[in-house]
């Protein structure tokens, strides 16, 4: 595999930290020995190998599973009788589109050789959010390469004057399509201009438009303008030739696959209220990834998902943590952009973004490596806690198992009652709760398919 040593000076194994070596189909750790695999010119860089590729072979498995049982709801909702023309006309054309897409994803993904057996074969170290499905923000791919240059442009508008000039090494984190990092080697045609992200499928798209290839892919929005827009077949392809084009890795922020102050410019776009880690020692780690001087530019809504109220912080507050943490905040604020306005569907949403320019701390801080699993599930050696909320978890399973023994398509409601408050000498008013407690739950988890 052609490596050239432009960009691969700039990674190292995210296991040990050596440099690596390029293989014929590799890169190779030149201290411990890893083996990172390259597909169709993508380096799988997760520290993890093994366990990185067992989980994205078991969201493509989920994946399939999925796409064949929405094949089979659109048949039988084309075969019914009760339908206008109309409707017949837009549920044959998602039928026809789904199965079209699903062909094209699949044919996306070929390259990396997913097999069924590596899915769910080893207990990976490494997490990968089970939120990130195969298909996970694709939305964002039909934005990027066909429909969405209004929204590129605001977004350009935006950033341009925070990323500023000058940077020789940019680092995209979370870049999903690679639109942005694609706007930002154009821009700068002398950089190296590297992104990183987990989905494949994403960054198989964004390399593929980078590099002046054209990628066929349908739009089935889940809200259609029209009947024409159920299904819209797009061709995804960069707008324009360039003389520079991004580097496209797969990793994990959490386990980068670069040294210690290497990048002159770091952009996380849409990326820090999604991550899993509370945004102040998110900070200091990823001020590691700058030289000295080096600058961070993030911008994106805050919607963090984290549970813990702490956490959810306003842009007032992060910019205190930046200045607490060393950052020399430059530029900061917020801004109401488009997002997703997709000329194909219904829904259209504003986002107010918070934007910062922020220069690295002179000193940096130590943070802890990151693990998404505590280590009494990474080391079998280890006694499981005694946490109060595992027996919790058993009462209510066991009357879930329960329940699910007894249904036989005859069985009602009401017998489950009488059946659990006469197994279990329970009164029937909390038995009916529980009864009631599960089926709304499974009816909200499963959709409207027992209806």
């Amino acid at each position: 595999m052609p490596a050239p040593p432009d960009w691969l000076d700039l990674v190292r194994c995210p296991a040990c930290g050596a440099e690596l070596a390029a293989g014929d189909a590799s890169l190779d750790c030149v201290a411990c020995g890893v083996a990172h695999p390259v597909h169709a010119g993508l380096p799988w860089l997760y520290r993890d190998v093994a366990g990185s590729r067992a989980q994205w072979a078991a969201k493509l498995q989920r994946f399939r599973t999925e796409l064949l049982a929405d094949l089979d709801e659109l048949d039988a909702a084309v075969a019914r009788d009760d339908l206008v023309d109309s409707t017949r006309e837009r549920l044959a054309r998602q039928r026809a589109g789904t199965e079209r897409f699903g062909e094209q994803v699949m044919a996306l993904l070929a390259p990396f050789a997913f097999e069924h057996g590596e899915a769910g074969a080893v207990l990976p170290t490494d997490r990968i959010p089970s939120a990130q499905h195969v298909t996970s923000y694709l939305e964002t791919a039909y934005r990027d390469w066909a429909w969405g240059e209004a929204e590129i442009d605001e977004t350009m508008a935006l950033a341009t004057p925070l990323v500023g000039e000058g940077a020789e090494r940019i680092l995209v984190l979370g870049g999903g399509a690679g639109r942005f990092a694609w706007e930002l080697a154009r821009r700068a045609p002398d950089a190296i201009v590297v992104q990183l992200d987990l989905n494949p499928l994403l960054t198989r798209i964004g390399a593929l438009a980078s590099a002046g290839e054209s990628t066929a892919l349908t739009e089935l929005p889940r809200f259609p303008l029209s009947v024409e827009d159920a299904v819209v077949d797009h061709t995804l392809e960069r707008p324009s030739e360039t003389a520079n084009a991004p580097v496209f890795l797969l990793g994990d922020a959490f386990a980068p696959p670069f040294a210690d102050e290497t990048f002159d410019l770091l952009v996380t776009p849409w990326f820090v209220d999604i991550v899993p880690e509370a945004f102040p020692s998110l900070a200091t780690r990823l001020a590691r990834r700058l030289a000295p001087g080096g600058r961070w530019v993030g911008f994106g809504p805050l919607s963090f998902e984290r549970q813990d109220p702490a956490d959810r912080l306003t842009p007032e507050e992060v910019v205190d943590v930046l200045d607490a943490s060393g950052w020399e905040v430059l530029q900061a604020g917020t801004e109401t952009v488009r997002y997703l306005h997709s000329p194909h569907a219904m829904p259209r949403r504003n986002e107010e973004i918070f934007a910062f320019e922020a220069r690295r701390p002179a000193v940096l801080g130590d943070v802890a490596p990151f693990a998404f699993y505590p280590t009494w599930m990474t080391d079998p050696r280890q006694p499981i806690p005694a946490d109060p909320r595992f027996e919790s978890l058993r009462a209510e399973r066991i009357f879930d198992v329960e329940i699910l023994k007894c249904i036989d398509g005859r069985t009602t409601i009401e017998d489950l009652v009488v059946i659990l408050a006469s197994q279990y000498g329970l009164a029937e008013d909390r038995c009916r709760a529980t009864v009631e407690r599960f089926f709304a739950r499974w009816f909200e988890d499963e959709g409207s398919g027992g209806r």
